[in-house]
């Protein structure tokens, strides 16, 4: 009788380990299926706006060289002030939307929760050549640069294109 009993027991143990084993696995891959599932609801890394990874995109100001001094950042928003350096006064709109038309492209392709940017624009002063002085302030929205399409071409144009435009000088 005990041999008709092993058996049996043996198949009910193995049962039971074979579902715990089961259990197991189905718990495990669940637990690794949600974390899969988060970042692809929100992103693979959460967007970092930061004065560096700003820079990353719009450069960093050096004594001949234009970029982002400073940023404030709200919860969809950012104001960024920027140093535009410049040689050539005359021609500063245009050298502005040469300059800054592919960086902000970039900048709202990097940073997709980004919707509104107020961009200071500071120059070297005209007269002194050391101090910074504002120029201008401008606003650009996603929805601006999802509808114009920007391309080269809208560089040229940048100032018509631009929200609440006050120039400072």
């Amino acid at each position: 009788m005990s041999q008709l009993n092993f058996p049996r027991v043996f198949r009910v143990f193995g049962l039971l380990f074979l579902a715990a084993v089961l259990t197991f696995s189905l718990s495990a891959c669940k637990q690794k299926a949600k974390p899969d599932e988060a970042v692809q609801e929100v992103g693979i890394e959460p967007e970092r706006v930061t004065v560096d990874s700003i820079a990353a995109v719009m450069g960093k100001p050096e004594a001949d060289k234009s970029g982002i001094f400073d940023l404030g950042k709200g919860e969809n928003e950012v104001q960024i002030i920027y140093h535009f350096y410049t040689t050539e006064p005359k021609d500063i709109d245009d050298d502005i939307g040469r300059e800054m038309g592919p960086k902000i492209r970039d900048l709202y392709k990097k940073f997709k929760k980004i919707d509104r940017v107020e961009f200071l624009i500071s120059i070297l002063d005209p007269d002194k050549h050391v101090d910074w002085v504002p120029y201008c302030t401008f606003v650009l929205t996603r929805k601006v640069i999802n509808e114009t399409d920007w391309t080269k071409l809208l560089d040229d144009d940048f100032f018509k294109v631009v929200q609440e435009l006050k120039y400072t000088r």
